[in-house]
């Protein structure tokens, strides 16, 4: 056993992966090193060793495989064995034996199941002196396994879906994530099987390969979504074989393809008759409800004072907010009162008072996960020694500022009315544009999120820049493969355009080799989205998209 703790170093471009890395590892007293670069990451490597790097695949400027190369260069120069763990989405769990082909030890897989992290720790971290790890506090709803939710949908399908066969009903309900959306994509998929299947056979009599790659690749999208497994396999396959211009492969697979395809017109034929009767899609005794758009309470002016003790200072900030129409809920900093009070306000005013025993950084801690997990506003006030303490936790970066005492009150009051802007703002019903040419797949997409957003959906490129031109979006999600006008150029087109080029934009596409990845990733989107990803994912990322821009915003 070495006698020294572990340090870790965290490399991701994404702020929010590496806070969730770096909170995970210290509740196993890891102790870690944060870059956001592939450059970054091989400056800190030349100064320091490290006992493991989780290193992210896809970042701009230097991915992850070319940042591994020059780290294996460096550690044969120094003599060093550092292994180096591939830290990369869901979709890239079918490459794990690439990536490890590539020279990684291993794979960890986003979004970061805990029990998969420890693992981890314990294979490549075992010489390495580990201290019993402490407990936390838990500040996350309980919520029961995935696999009991799935099966709770699963019981909710009729049952003559369950006999359907060439449909993986697991795998449409895990992406659908409801039974209620699931069917919803199923009826969607087979009301365009005679409009898609013509056309695949019209681009393929006439020989027009651009039109049939577009078209097949649209069809493996929906037969992925839905659990289509064999369906989605054979699409694939034609789609990579329009791409490499091998068109006897395509004239000979083809009509199987479009007679399976076919198929699904008898096997999914109830459900046109449910439609027409009027009739509850699920079974009639297990009800399945549309989600009501509830709008949430705002809590922009509302703050929440966590100090250590009672005084006349403490009572001063209450009456100078309350002066300026602040509503303040003030509390001793302890964790049970924190967390029960933690849904009333969107701005937390923490006011530390001793710095012994620690209990400064176990409340920043604290603090910092509420806000991060909450999307809030965290801001300190006190004297120097106090405020040194709270900002040499790990939280500390998501502090947006300090107040040293005596604090300049006008000054104060004008940060909370620019923060309560900033809130109001962020709890806006926001506005997204999503761009598809598969007319399909914008449907489910747009019923996923017209729940939380206001959702406007164009067919191409020229239609969306009429879109443009008439409104402003708060987000765009834009597909790769799109005739006339591909996601790469409408990007460039938006980057360069005054009035658009604030707008974030991130790729939902279903490419993910490296060549369009780098070619996607020269036009700096916001993001970057796999199809197939499940709708979680997809609300999740643009939820913490939305936060994190008002988080850098409160920064200014």
């Amino acid at each position: 056993m070495s006698n020294h703790t572990a340090r870790v170093l965290i490399v991701d471009d994404m702020p929010v992966n590496r806070m969730i890395l770096s909170s995970l590892l210290a509740t196993h007293c890891v102790l870690s090193d944060q870059a956001e670069s592939g450059a970054e990451c091989l400056q800190l490597c030349r100064n320091r060793r490290y006992d493991l790097i989780l290193l992210d695949h896809r970042m701009p400027e230097l991915d992850g495989v070319d940042t591994l190369v020059q780290l294996k260069a460096l550690f044969d120069e120094k003599g060093w064995k550092v292994p180096v763990i591939c830290h990369t989405t869901e979709e890239g769990r079918e490459y794990i034996n690439l990536y490890k082909a590539a020279g990684f030890a291993d794979v960890l897989i986003k979004p970061i199941n805990p029990r998969q992290l420890s693992d981890i720790l314990r294979a490549y971290l075992a010489e390495t002196e580990q201290p019993e790890a402490v407990p936390t506090v838990a500040v996350t709803k309980e919520q029961p396994p995935a696999e009991d939710d799935e099966r709770d949908e699963l019981d909710k399908l009729p049952l003559w879906l369950k006999t359907v066969p060439h449909i993986d009903l697991v795998a449409g309900i895990a992406t659908c994530e409801s039974a209620e959306d699931y069917v919803d994509a199923l009826t969607i998929f087979r009301s365009s099987i005679e409009s898609k299947a013509d056309a695949i056979e019209h681009h393929l009599d006439n020989d027009d390969w651009e039109a049939f790659q577009l078209s097949v690749h649209s069809l493996k999208s929906m037969a992925r979504l839905i659990g289509a497994r064999s369906l989605q396999t054979a699409a694939a396959a034609l789609e990579a074989a329009a791409d490499e211009g091998d068109y006897n492969l395509i004239q000979r697979e083809t009509p199987g393809l479009l007679s399976d395809y076919r198929r699904f017109l008898k096997f999914l034929a109830p459900l046109a008759e449910t439609i027409s009767e009027d009739v509850p899609l699920a079974d009639t005794n297990v009800p399945v409800m549309s989600p009501e758009v509830v709008p949430e309470e705002d809590h922009s002016r509302s703050i929440l004072l966590v100090r250590t003790s009672d005084s006349i200072i403490t009572k001063g900030f209450i009456k100078n907010l309350q002066d300026a129409d602040f509503t303040v809920t003030a509390i001793p900093d302890e964790p049970d009162l924190i967390i029960n009070y933690r849904f009333q306000s969107d701005i937390i005013l923490y006011y530390p008072h001793s710095v012994e025993n620690g209990h400064i950084g176990l409340t920043m801690n604290l603090l910092g996960e509420v806000c991060q997990d909450d999307a809030k506003l965290l801001l300190l006030t006190g004297d120097a020694i106090e405020l040194k303490a709270a900002m040499a936790s790990r939280w500390a970066h998501r502090v947006s500022r300090c107040y040293l005492r005596p604090v300049d009150i006008p000054h104060f009051i004008r940060d909370m009315n620019y923060f309560s802007v900033l809130l109001q703002e962020y709890h806006r019903r926001k506005t997204i544009f999503i761009v598809d040419d598969d007319p399909d797949y914008l449907s489910v997409i747009e019923k996923w999120l017209s729940v939380d957003y206001a959702v406007s959906c164009f067919h191409n490129g020229p239609e969306i820049l009429d879109g443009i031109s008439a409104m402003r979006p708060d987000l765009i999600l834009l597909d790769y493969e799109m005739p006339e006008m591909d996601g790469c150029e409408l990007l460039k087109n938006f980057r360069t355009t005054p009035a658009t080029q604030q707008i974030p934009v991130i790729f939902l596409t279903g490419k993910n080799d490296r060549d369009h990845v780098f070619h996607i990733l020269e036009y700096k989107p916001d993001g970057y989205l796999l199809k197939s990803s499940r709708r979680e994912a997809l609300l999740d990322a643009i939820h913490r998209l939305f936060a994190e821009t008002m988080f850098r915003k409160s920064l200014l």
